[in-house]
């Protein structure tokens, strides 16, 4: 990493001695939100309930290093960027739970139940009596203990809004094994089946990028389901249960989304006085997880995994700006920013930003937006493309932005209604601002670059190339087909690609603020146990926090962030 003269923001994880971390750096650490960038399920030719074993899965894990107990709330988002299903995930202190894809499809959306035995719990864990009956009620046991996961109680639970009701963390209940079921099935499937490998840098028409039919974003349901669904995980450490979805104004305003409030002294069971001082002050950096690509298909069986991304809380992170014209980068920060000015008025005691500032309830636990830090944007990996001896590369790359300045997904642009925008060029992540840069070398530093990028120590000089586009918010690139980002034919190298295109200066929301990334690559060879999944070098030597590039600028980060002591 680039060294500063400045003292960066070091911050401690304050979880019992679990560690160091750079808040807006690229590191593995415990977070408050983790990313899992891509995830794939194989259909095995089903239509219905239940999806058969086979193919290709996803496993995840999730574990709470910390003491205290916490809720960990998935989100199952599709390739748009649209939220399409999310449950709740309590975790004692040291924790860890552990679930597939193909049983989240399958409806199997309480993986942490085992540990809970109804007969002793009679009271859901999210503090739901009786979930799905018509005796409901919420009875929420508030602390701060190792089995206490709740902040504070649910902000709508005076009038037991449908938020709270079904904000259920035992889904499984009463011999129902399928927690989804068949009238919302079709609507989950249908929206995640925008799936398999990308094989093109250069048209948003090549295979697996536009869909026919998907409901989270509001087309229809009668397109035959293709022969795998996908989507990314959003994994989020909240205060309270939960189905307000993370791209919804509630996630932020309501304060679901953990941020501040998290020291002792928040709880009336738990005073922190000058006799009996607070030992530990905690945050909700707790989570740490993994991924794990398994394809029992794939030369007698393929594996790849890699931790899952963590992006932290940090509470410098605070929202600023106006909705209109934020000046905070944070992970979540377009959906924060497209709360309108009239909802942040209406529920806010400021007109600055679009903050969480209610004074109904849970005061210490106020905080404006999401405050976890943005990813980066310029990323670099090695690759093999060597047909003949079996050697092959993917991609997985997860990137993000608000789209021309009105659009916080993808769903417009995709849209393939008749006066709709069918996948255009021109917006989206089909335009200009968003044309990726690819720098391609080979194994002696030769270079296919675009016009204008000088070239490697023995390499050629730049030639004429395709514009490069990275199409959708998730997918995995098949490098092996999608040789317009190799046209040379290399057999091997390495690739330094860029999230960004000239016209993204970071500077406002329109010119890319939010703009950002993950990527991460897959590799096989001849033989069942060769293969291999890791993340990509972070190339952007600069704290990714915004603005992390004015006018191609780097800015000193010192006026932004104060060290802690």
């Amino acid at each position: 990493m680039k060294k500063f003269s400045v003292i960066v923001a070091l911050v401690l994880l304050a979880v019992a001695g679990t560690g160091y971390a750079v808040t807006c750096a690229y590191d593995n650490v415990p977070a408050a939100t983790l990313l899992v960038p891509y995830w794939k399920v194989s259909l095995n030719g089903a239509t219905g309930f239940p999806v058969p074993s086979g193919g290709t899965d996803t496993l995840i894990s999730i574990v709470n290093v910390s003491v205290p107990g916490v809720i960990a709330h998935v989100t199952v988002w599709n390739k748009y960027s649209k939220a399409v299903i999310d449950f709740n995930l309590p975790l004692t202190g040291k924790d860890v739970v552990s679930f597939s894809m193909r049983d989240i499809m399958n409806g199997k959306l309480s993986p942490n139940l085992p540990q809970y035995d109804t007969s002793k719990y009679p009271v859901d864990p999210c503090g739901i009596t009786d979930p799905g009956l018509p005796t409901v009620g919420y009875s929420p046991t508030v602390g701060f203990g190792q089995t206490q996961f709740i902040r504070f109680s649910h902000p709508d639970s005076a009038t037991l809004g449908i938020d709270v009701i079904t904000s259920v963390s035992q889904y499984n209940l009463g011999g129902v094994v399928d927690a989804i079921g068949p009238g919302f099935r079709t609507t989950v499937w249908n929206s995640l089946d925008e799936s398999g490998d990308i094989t093109t840098f250069t048209n948003s028409k090549g295979g697996n990028i536009l869909d026919l039919d998907n409901p989270a974003c509001a087309w229809g349901t009668t397109a035959t389901l293709k022969d795998a669904l996908s989507g990314y995980l959003t994994i989020d450490v909240v205060n309270y249960c939960t189905n307000f979805f993370p791209d919804q104004s509630d996630f932020y305003n309501k304060d679901a989304i953990a941020t501040a409030g998290w020291t002792q002294s928040a709880y009336p069971d738990f005073p922190c006085t000058a006799a009996a001082p607070c030992a530990v002050t905690y945050t909700p950096n707790v989570l740490i997880g993994d991924v794990f690509y398994v394809d029992s298909a794939t030369q007698g069986g393929n594996v790849s995994g890699d931790p899952a991304v963590a992006v932290e809380f940090d509470s410098r992170l605070v929202y600023t700006g106006t909705n209109l014209v934020p000046t905070t980068k944070t992970f979540f920060g377009k959906f924060v920013s497209a709360t309108t000015f009239t909802q942040c008025a209406a529920e806010t005691t400021t007109t600055t930003g679009c903050t969480s500032f209610i004074n109904t309830y849970a005061a210490p636990f106020q905080f404006p937006g999401d405050g976890r830090e943005p990813l980066g944007d310029r990323y670099g990996f090695r690759y093999l493309a060597d047909q003949a001896n079996g050697l092959q590369s993917w991609a997985i790359v997860w990137r993000s932005d608000y789209y021309q300045g009105t659009a916080v997904n993808l769903c417009a642009w995709a849209n393939p209604g008749s006066t709709a925008n069918k996948g255009a060029a021109g917006s989206g992540l089909y335009d200009v601002a968003h044309q990726v840069q690819v720098l391609t070398y080979d194994n002696d530093e030769n270079l296919f670059g675009g016009i204008g990028v000088p070239p490697g120590p023995s390499g050629q000089l730049p030639g004429s190339q395709s514009p490069n586009y990275i199409f959708l918010e998730s997918q995995r690139i098949n490098l092996l087909t999608a040789t317009d980002w190799n046209p040379a034919n290399f057999k091997g190298g390495w690739v330094d690609l860029t999230l960004a295109g000239p016209g993204l200066t970071g500077a406002t929301r329109a010119t890319g603020l939010y703009n950002m990334g993950w990527v991460g690559v897959q590799h096989t060879a001849p033989g069942a146990f060769i293969s291999v999944g890791h993340a990509a070098a972070n190339l952007n030597n600069q704290f990714l926090c915004s603005p992390n590039r004015l006018n191609g600028t780097e800015v000193n980060f010192q006026q932004f962030f104060t060290p802690f002591p």
